[in-house]
């Protein structure tokens, strides 16, 4: 399909090549692409051109070698929503990968004021946290990903992978510190807890994080949000698979010295949580 595309364009600028993708609904293409369908010209002259189109805010740039074409509903400010084109830049970059955290929580109209970084949480090697295209990006890795716990959410161009809401729930209490601290989390999950349902999750889940994890989940769903039936599903699951439950701190790196943990979590309750409503 590109390559007809090419031969049919053949003769035009870059601009206008461009132009006719956006026209037939491409709206991703490669730097490799671009050179594919202009060989006559030389790298030098192929880069000039595409910074001028980037330049006029007709396509950005959000990964090396990587271009999106800007969208009409997008042309005045010349920022795209990556959920627009992040999976075709997954796609391009060669990683599995899903959007996470507060990003994945929006999906569930759970977040109560929008995220100011896109967290795309991917298979490695490792891809750089940084602004690109006026967007701030935070990239997790992870040594593989699970298909059974990713929903395909429609997009613009397709579909977009997006962390159920059990793996959302689990996902904010193990990078607490990336949203905001353990407040946030709770708030964004006191939104959340009536899209989770532990028992239709495989219990492999259950190993993506050491156990603390599952005990400050549980325990910020039976002690602070009074969802004692979803923390029981939690429970039950962790002991038969044997995991074993020991004291662990509420909020990691702060001091446990005169603080209890009277809770079958044993999570010493080192910091007061106030829900945002």
């Amino acid at each position: 399909m590109y390559r007809q595309l090419h031969q049919m364009n053949k003769g035009v600028s870059i601009a206008e090549w461009v132009e006719h993708r956006k026209f037939r609904g491409f709206y991703t293409f490669s730097l490799d692409e671009v050179k594919e369908g202009f060989s006559s010209f030389n790298s030098a002259y192929i880069s000039t051109a595409l910074n001028r189109l980037v330049t006029q805010k007709t396509i950005i740039s959000p990964a090396k070698g990587f271009y999106v074409i800007i969208p009409t509903e997008y042309a005045l400010t010349g920022v795209v929503a990556p959920t627009f084109f992040v999976d075709q830049m997954m796609g391009f970059l060669k990683r599995k990968y899903y959007i996470g955290l507060l990003n994945a929580a929006e999906f569930y109209g759970a977040a109560h004021q929008r995220p100011q970084t896109f967290t795309v949480i991917n298979t490695y090697p490792e891809i750089r946290n940084g602004e690109r295209s006026n967007i701030r990006f935070v990239f997790i890795s992870r040594k593989d990903i699970e298909d059974r716990f990713i929903v395909k959410h429609k997009s613009r161009l397709g579909t977009v992978n997006v962390s159920s809401a059990e793996l959302t729930a689990i996902d904010l209490v193990a990078n607490e510190e990336k949203v905001g601290g353990l407040n946030r989390v709770c708030s964004v999950l006191n939104d959340l807890v009536d899209s989770i349902d532990f028992k239709k999750v495989d219990n492999s889940i259950y190993s993506i994080y050491p156990i603390s994890v599952y005990q400050r989940l549980g325990y910020i769903l039976e002690s602070i949000l009074e969802e004692k039936s979803l923390a029981d599903k939690i429970y039950t699951s962790l002991k038969r698979l044997g995991g074993r439950i020991r004291s662990i701190p509420f909020k990691r790196g702060k001091t446990v010295e005169g603080y209890l943990s009277d809770n079958r979590w044993k999570v010493i309750e080192n910091q007061e949580i106030d829900i945002d409503e």
